[in-house]
């Protein structure tokens, strides 16, 4: 795993301001950018249709378990996922936003999870997202965001590690390998597709107001560059970075 650096809940360069919660002179833009992002960002407890998402993927994480050691881990994944949506919660609300009932929108969240194979993709592929997103909020001036980042990160990479070393596991027999390399193309574009679309004006805004310290297009870019080797080394063969893609 190679996404591990860059939060350290540190303040973002000396004089720099943080803003806490419910200060007076929180500017209108800075708060409205971090009501869209955290409104989007698809861990929040008061959200419905996160319960639903949990509740699948916990499903899926008991019925392909191979082994009670993989069983255990899976099941340490779930609890953060829970606390994760409670921590975005209560940030969302020390914005005044008391409940978000917005639909799914990021499309690999609705892809099929049909076996272990699926669930490692899963795991490996789209919850290392996260990392790269996490690793941004080093130094965004919102300190209820700011003091959590470390520890979401610290997670986000538990996951993605764990996804990586259940494929590991997979590939391992020759039918387990071409199971994953069946999936790949499934799960690949999903990934990349995460980030959003390059040219989104809000990416850039993010990174004035220092909410990210990359756009969408540069932390896609440092993924791909991460993640690539990592599955080819296992035998697995990445499809092309634009194949199947719906957000360039």
């Amino acid at each position: 795993m190679r996404a591990t650096v860059g939060v350290t809940g540190e303040d973002p360069g000396e004089g720099s301001r943080i803003w806490g919660e419910g200060d007076r002179d929180l500017p209108a833009e800075f708060h409205d950018l971090m009501v869209r992002m955290l409104t989007y960002h698809i861990e929040n407890d008061s959200n419905p249709h996160y319960h639903d998402l949990l509740g699948m993927l916990g499903d899926r994480c008991r019925r392909f378990a191979p082994d009670e050691r993989t069983g255990a881990s899976l099941e340490r994944l779930m609890g953060q996922e829970w606390e994760h949506g409670q921590i975005n919660d209560r940030i969302l609300k020390g914005l005044g936003v008391q409940k978000v009932t917005r639909p799914i929108e990021q499309y690999a969240f609705r892809l099929p999870i049909n076996t272990f194979c699926d669930l490692a993709m899963f795991h490996g592929l789209i919850d290392r997202v996260g990392c790269y997103i996490g690793e941004t909020w080093e130094g965004v001036p919102y300190r209820p965001l700011l003091e959590v980042a470390p520890r979401l990160h610290r997670e986000e990479v538990f996951h993605a590690t764990l996804g990586m070393r259940n494929l590991r596991l997979i590939v391992s027999t020759p039918d387990g390998l071409a199971e994953a390399n069946e999936l790949i193309v499934k799960w690949w574009p999903a990934a990349l597709d995460m980030f959003g679309r390059s040219d989104s004006e809000f990416g850039d805004e993010y990174v004035r107001w220092g909410i990210r310290q990359k756009n969408n297009a540069d932390l896609r870019r440092q993924y791909t560059e991460d993640t690539r080797p990592l599955l080819e080394e296992l035998g697995i063969a990445v499809p092309e970075n634009r194949l199947n893609r719906r957000f360039l």
